[in-house]
């Protein structure tokens, strides 16, 4: 039975996916935004029977514009842009055989949305979800669908310190449309679905699973 790669494992959406699956998954877990993408990545070397990708590694990286250095810019594009693309590269041919893949990336509701303070999040996101289509369109022959789960503020590991007080809490409830913050949960069944190659017809898809803050006032 081929297999679902995670990269990321250990983040806590990841974790909610294989607790609320029934598939079969690789785990590569290093700590969120720590991923080594030279030597870590040499593991997936010997990585076969693969039918699935989802790669969680990002950054929140919350500043005024002022204070942002082009270090910022760098390190977020890195861990957000350029490690999905190595990772991708490093698994494309076996995806391929597998004859109907999915490969699904996590951006934010900060690439659609101006948002202060996310200046460079939302630069290296957005370009997550550009090369996401790009993908898309030049591996629909081969059967592997790309697609994106743009979540809002979510409670997971790298969102402790924006919500460290109740009142950080109600203040970030009270942003969203639907009056909630994420569940991990709640992600994790989205990205299950997208999974699920052989029984969906989505490729190049933004889902933005946000209580409605990417479009709705």
């Amino acid at each position: 039975m081929a297999k679902t790669l995670l990269i990321g494992a250990n983040s806590t959406i990841a974790q909610a996916l294989q607790e609320n699956s029934n598939r079969e998954f690789i785990c590569l877990a290093r700590s969120e935004g720590n991923l080594n993408l030279d030597g870590d990545l040499s593991e997936l070397d010997d990585v076969t029977d693969i039918n699935g990708l989802v790669y969680f590694p990002g950054t929140i990286n919350l500043k005024p514009f002022t204070m942002l250095k082009e270090e910022d810019f760098i390190n977020d594009f890195q861990v957000n842009v350029l490690g999905a693309a190595r990772v991708v590269k490093k698994v494309i041919n076996k995806l391929k055989e597998a004859e109907g893949s999915s490969v699904v990336f996590i951006s934010s509701v900060a690439a659609n949305v101006g948002l202060p303070f996310h200046a460079s999040i939302g630069a290296s996101k957005s370009a997550l979800e550009g090369m996401a289509r790009s993908l898309a369109a030049e591996y629909t022959n081969a059967k592997v669908c790309f697609n994106v789960v743009a979540p809002s503020l979510t409670e997971t590991n790298l969102s402790t310190n924006l919500l460290k007080t109740d009142r950080l809490v109600e203040a970030s409830k009270e942003r969203n449309p639907m009056k909630e913050i994420g569940d991990p949960h709640k992600i994790a069944k989205t990205i299950d679905f997208l999974l699920d190659a052989h029984n969906n017809w989505m490729t190049g898809q933004i889902i933005h699973v946000d209580g409605g803050m990417n479009n709705l006032k």
